[in-house]
């Protein structure tokens, strides 16, 4: 080869080392510290779903076992002082009574669709948690995705349930 093509191949192949090196060090894994919490200093509330492997909320027959989500605030409660929960479907309804054995809040979400009946229903199960237990549910939380996704107006939000025009 004469030495015309030496110098560029030669600065090609540096080139190409140079820019491998760079990617292998900034794909590099890095091991973060575990940053203990002060028990006095929990986060305020955290969002929280059960599922875990296959399990999915897109399942309805699925329930979570009440055990599960037990271990899961167990775990909870010491890094925080409330959870979000998103449904009271799939075996949710049991987190307000699980959570006010641990000390932990609830702001406790109803996800709704544009089934009325069905709407309903999870609503009054949300409003009777929250009227069992009124020290741990704090809120109750309705309407957010299904306004997102466009299957509700908020008009048709703010209609009354069977179980409100009742009381």
């Amino acid at each position: 080869m004469p030495i015309a093509f030496r110098a560029p191949v030669a600065l090609l192949l540096i080139s190409l080392s140079v820019i491998a090196a760079v990617w292998w060090w900034l794909a590099t894994p890095v091991t973060l510290a575990h940053a203990p919490i002060d028990p006095a200093a929990k986060l305020h509330c955290v969002s929280y779903a059960p599922f875990r492997g296959n399990q999915t909320p897109l399942n309805p027959a699925l329930i979570v076992n009440p055990e599960q989500i037990q271990e899961d605030l167990i775990q909870l409660a010491k890094v925080s002082q409330c959870v979000r929960t998103y449904s009271v479907d799939n075996g949710l309804d049991k987190v307000p009574e699980l959570a006010s054995k641990v000390g932990l809040k609830v702001l406790l979400g109803v996800w709704i669709g544009n089934e009325r009946r069905k709407n309903a229903l999870l609503a009054d199960t949300a409003i009777s948690l929250a009227e069992q237990f009124p020290d741990t549910v704090k809120a109750i939380i309705v309407g957010n995705e299904v306004l997102l996704r466009g299957d509700m107006t908020a008009s048709n939000l703010r209609k009354p349930s069977a179980r409100s025009r009742r009381a």
